[in-house]
Formats: structure tokens, sequence, C-alpha cells
């Protein structure tokens, strides 16, 4: 942050964006050791901060839930006998973009939020 404003103006954002409550994903864990083959382990080692993600979960009484969420940690556990990744996820802080703007992302190539 360069300024008292744009902290200001960054905090107004992030608190209008969670304003509202909803069922929430909190992280998701994935085991890697599983795998006979490498798409698994690549895909999850390919996943960054702010990646999104789309998390569909089957709720009790059989209905399912659809997130797309954003990365906002990476956790590894690494045993001999096994390899279970976690990644803690958020809502994306605003859904919206800005064009023509390198500063904040490029679009079709960039995760774009404040």
């Amino acid at each position: 942050m360069q300024s008292n404003a744009e902290a200001l103006n960054y905090a107004r954002a992030y608190v209008a964006s969670r304003q509202e409550t909803s069922i929430r994903c909190d992280a998701i864990e994935l085991n890697l050791y599983q795998y006979s083959t490498d798409p698994g382990p690549i895909a999850a080692l390919d996943l960054d901060f702010f990646d999104p993600v789309t998390i569909t979960t089957t709720q009790p009484g059989g209905s399912s839930l659809v997130k797309t969420l954003q990365v906002f940690g990476v956790a590894h556990n690494v045993t001999p006998n096994s390899w279970r990744t976690t990644f803690t996820t958020l809502e994306p802080i605003i859904d919206s973009f800005i064009l023509n703007s390198e500063l904040y992302g490029i679009l079709d190539t960039s995760v774009l939020s404040y």
C-alpha cells in the first residue's frame, strides 16, 4: 500500500465483498499419493495464490454445492507413504475487472481483483 487512502479503499472493497454470508468452503485437501500417473500431482503443483478453482461438493441429502473460489494458501504434508496438499480457499475479493490495466491484470491471462 502506498498511502492511507489506498489502504482504506482496499479495506472498503474487502468488507463490501464479504458482508453477505454464504455457505463456505475454507479449504480443500488432495491426497496426491493415490495417483498412479502424473496429472493429479502436476495439477496440484501448478496451482498458486489467487488462482481460481471451482469446487463441487455433495451435501447431506444429495444436493450439490458449486463454488468458484481463489487459492489463498498452500500446505504440503509429505511422508514416505503419503502426500497431502491442502489449499486454503476464499471467495474472490471483487467479482469484476479493470480493462486495459497491466497493474491489476490482463483479461484472459490474470486473475483480476482490486
